[in-house]
Order: structure tokens, then sequence, then C-alpha cells
């Protein structure tokens, strides 16, 4: 992650940002620290960036450091305007997206096609290649289980996960891909309707006489 800038700078920092009280100074540097871990997260979506964002403007994060708006905040925060981190982000996507389509081509290629330099290329291709070799897990996803469920998700369903509030991402991993809708559990209905698919005629007719009144 890039280095803290002075304004996040301070001791005490080491949880989440919902252990401090509302609008105390401490809470509004570690929504900050969030926001400058997702804005140099070269694996971060732009739903994942959004979701950011919001915790900034509902929790007013500027605030309690003496800013103006949301928009200084993250000006003070990542060094670059948000217009410039969407923008980053975007590209960075666009990059991943063009490797998995077209493996073959070269760095410059995939730079001409997305409208970047090579160097922002090869900084995403070497970087992919060591998350695929080692993929840090976050501290809530505490059993081995765990970890390797987590693991063997898609980059955009780990930052699903990942903007889920932490009261959702207790338990397993597939409760918490329940709670972000990337898993769906089948309803009484799905399973009714699933079963008479299977039913044979017989088992049908008996069904219906017996509930009917």
């Amino acid at each position: 992650m890039k280095k803290s800038p002075e304004l996040l700078k301070h001791d005490a920092i080491l949880t989440n940002w919902r252990s401090y009280p509302q609008g105390s100074v401490e809470r509004a540097k570690a929504i900050g620290i969030e926001l400058l871990a997702t804005a140099t997260n070269l694996e971060a979506t732009l739903q994942l960036w959004e979701s950011k964002c919001d915790i900034v403007s509902r929790e007013q994060a500027w605030k309690p450091l003496g800013l103006k708006s949301s928009e200084d905040f993250i000006k003070a925060v990542t060094g670059r305007t948000e217009k410039a981190v969407v923008n980053k982000i975007t590209k960075t996507q666009a990059i991943r997206n063009r490797r998995t389509t077209h493996p073959t081509e070269t760095q410059q290629q995939t730079a001409d096609a997305v409208g970047c330099s090579r160097s922002m290329v090869a900084t995403i291709v070497n970087k992919t290649s060591e998350s695929e070799n080692v993929l840090t897990v976050p501290p809530w996803v505490t059993s081995k289980d765990m970890q390797a469920a987590f693991r063997k998700l898609p980059a955009g369903e780990r930052d699903r996960l990942e903007a889920l509030p932490d009261e959702k991402r207790r338990g397993s991993v597939r409760q918490a891909a329940i709670a972000a809708g990337i898993v769906k559990v089948p309803t009484v209905i799905d399973k009714l309707r699933a079963a008479w698919k299977k039913a044979t005629e017989e088992e049908r007719l008996a069904f219906l006489e017996e509930i009917t009144p």
C-alpha cells in the first residue's frame, strides 16, 4: 500500500473504522487508511471504490480532519482527485480483462488497445503474477478452510465480500457470499418446483389429492 500521508498518521489506528467513536479523528483516519488501500490496490474494482467513497460521504470523514468536502478528503488521502482514481481503476480493470481475452499479445499491444502506457501494463502483469502465487486474505477470513475458499473466488467477488458490513462477514465465506448475492440459496418454492419436475405423473396426482381440501 502507498505510504500514508501525514494527515493519516496516528499510532492508535489499528482496527476497523467502526471501532472508533462517530465523528472522532481516529474514525476519520481509519476510513482514510481504508480508502488509500483501495485506491492503491491493483485488484480493486469500481464497485469497491464506490463503496468506500459512500462511507466517506455518509460519515462526513473530512470534518474531523478540518477539510471542506469529500473531494478534499479523497485528494488529501490518495494524492489524486476522485476522477483520477476512478480513471486508474478503470484502466487497471481494462488491462486485466484484455490480458484475459488476449493472453498472447505483447504488453505494448495491450497498452495500445487500452490506451495507457506499457509500464502500467507491466506493473499490472507483474502484480497479477505475484497475487496468483500468494493472495493475502483479510483478517475476518480466519480458518484454513475459509482462506482456501476465499482464494478460489474471482477478484470481483472478493471485493464484493470486502465491501460488506462487518456483521454480514461473520461465519463462513459461503454465508458472506450469500449476503453479497454471489451464492443464491434455493427457496422453499424453488425446491418444490424442482421436486415437481422430478415427480412421476402418479406422484403428482397423489400429491394434489393430499393438498386438495
